[in-house]
């Protein structure tokens, strides 16, 4: 699959996350043949937990499947992942993240509503000695368009 192709798995998957009264942040691992092995979205506002991310999700899922070398997969994320979860892929050697719409974007697009401490993934990857393709802008249009503004209008439960 290409990385459109697996993309638009990822905004499926967030369109679903919405459903489910959670912001359209969602993640999709591929393996080396472009094939989706697992997907997932956050799961902050079900869980009652800030650090239910759909990146560290992931990590943690294909962790327990494959073990903690994920030397072998992609990561697809509707938005650039935030510290941690890019901290998680990089922990487990993902060689690629591939993005749809920004941190930067998405915050512009919440009115600042949106909390997400501001470190864009190439920073992280210039800190960790650039380990990491970074592939930019996929879909980003498509993807951003998910976050719309009355999203974070909403009074929701639990944190933000």
């Amino acid at each position: 699959m290409t990385h459109e192709e697996i993309m638009r798995v990822a905004l499926g998957v967030a369109e679903e996350a919405m459903t489910r009264g959670e912001l359209p942040f969602a993640a999709v691992l591929a393996d080396a043949e472009g094939k989706v092995v697992l997907t997932e979205h956050d799961r902050v506002y079900e869980k009652q937990d800030p650090t239910q991310h759909a990146e560290s999700r992931l990590v943690r899922k294909a962790c327990r499947l494959y073990g903690p070398d994920l030397s072998a997969f992609s990561l697809y994320t509707t938005c650039e992942p935030c510290a941690m979860c890019f901290t998680s892929a990089w922990l487990t050697g993902i060689p690629r993240i591939v993005m749809g719409t920004t941190m930067a974007a998405v915050y512009t697009r919440s009115g600042g509503r949106h909390r997400e401490m501001p470190l864009p993934a190439a920073v992280l990857n210039d800190r960790v000695g650039g380990t990491i393709e970074l592939v930019k802008g996929v879909l980003a249009e498509e993807c951003l368009n998910l976050f719309r503004e009355e999203l974070f209008l909403e009074k929701r439960p639990g944190p933000t």
